[in-house]
């Protein structure tokens, strides 16, 4: 007897780029199940027992006891600190040369046999994981938004007895670069620092470049990609939604979206694991566009990252001066 299809759509995108607003929408359609970033469940949820979208802690929300119970027998019987240290050597996150230098790695761990071990041990924990939510929540698509690259990697090239998509989630990159020097507050383990790491104009337009040109790179592997615009999501989240879920051959009626009620959306509380501060947030909400950047972003920066971004601005549509988004 064959094992029922798995299918997972993985959120693609940089740190806070208002992906966490994809993946709560996408929750509340029929026949979708958001899950948060399940790659940190390791580390957030078993280590730190941080707070899941439901409002309990993570060892004492409900649906992922009966995770860990269908995968492990219970989370007890897993090592959750050696999975994420685990998860990390995969990004080679504490090496001087990482994460984009692990993408190759990813499309051909025969590279490495160390690399490939690891690669193989890190999986089979996250098979029975993706499985038990399967079964939990009756086959629906699990959607994963732990957006970075070498996690969106594997899931796509290695995880091959799992069907994956990938929502390709774009924000401008000066509205990013922006988000990135600003002091956002940590989540977990307070030995980390209160807030999260900061970083300078320039080195964010690098970053949005790379990974943003990492996931272009998966369509030309014969992965299938849709891309969404942050700003047309928030302007117009309707005809997104149908064509994101419509990628999975799930497109929404009208009153599967009844939910949405203009650019206001009712999000129930779900049990999303990990994520932006956004997951914990529920009842009426009203989708703004995130237009702080506009006035505070200095212009000397606004044009730095401008030009270290150019190509693929234009690529996905921005204007380069004028309005901050739009078609040219």
């Amino acid at each position: 007897m064959n094992d029922p299809r798995i299918d997972v759509l993985c959120v693609a995108a940089t740190g806070q780029s208002g992906s966490t607003v994809l993946t709560r929408l996408l929750g509340e359609v029929p026949g979708f199940l958001a899950a948060g970033e399940i790659g940190r469940v390791w580390d957030k949820g078993l280590v730190e027992n941080i707070t899941c979208s439901c409002g309990q802690p993570f060892a004492a929300c409900e649906f992922w006891t009966k995770v860990g119970e269908h995968a492990f027998g219970g989370w007890q019987n897993v090592d959750g600190a050696a999975v994420g240290r685990l998860r990390d050597s995969l990004s080679l996150k504490h090496l001087p040369l990482q994460h984009p230098f692990a993408l190759p790695l990813l499309q051909r761990p025969s590279l490495s046999p160390l690399y490939r071990s690891r690669l193989e041990r890190y999986m089979d924990h996250m098979r029975p994981v993706y499985a038990a939510i399967h079964e939990l929540s009756g086959g629906r698509v699990i959607v994963d938004s732990m957006k970075i690259p070498a996690h969106v990697y594997m899931m796509a090239l290695q995880m091959r007895d799992i069907d994956v998509r990938v929502a390709h989630h774009v924000r401008d990159s000066r509205g990013y670069a922006y988000s990135q020097v600003k002091f956002v507050e940590r989540q977990g383990d307070p030995s980390r620092g209160a807030y999260r790491v900061r970083r300078p104009p320039w080195k964010s337009a690098v970053k949005w470049d790379w990974v943003n040109e990492s996931f272009d790179h998966l369509t030309r592997r014969g992965v299938r990609v849709v891309r969404v615009r942050y700003e047309d999501l928030v302007s117009d989240p309707a005809p997104e939604l149908r064509r994101v879920a419509g990628a999975l051959g799930k497109t929404p009626s009208d009153d599967n979206l009844g939910f949405l009620h203009g650019r206001d959306a009712d999000l129930g509380s779900g049990h999303l694991a990990s994520g932006s501060r956004g997951r914990l947030r529920s009842g009426r909400i009203t989708l703004r566009e995130d237009l702080e950047w506009v006035d505070s972003l200095p212009a000397s920066d606004r044009r730095m990252v401008t030009r270290l971004t150019r190509p693929l601005l234009r690529r996905y549509g921005y204007r380069l001066d004028g309005p901050p988004h739009g078609t040219p």
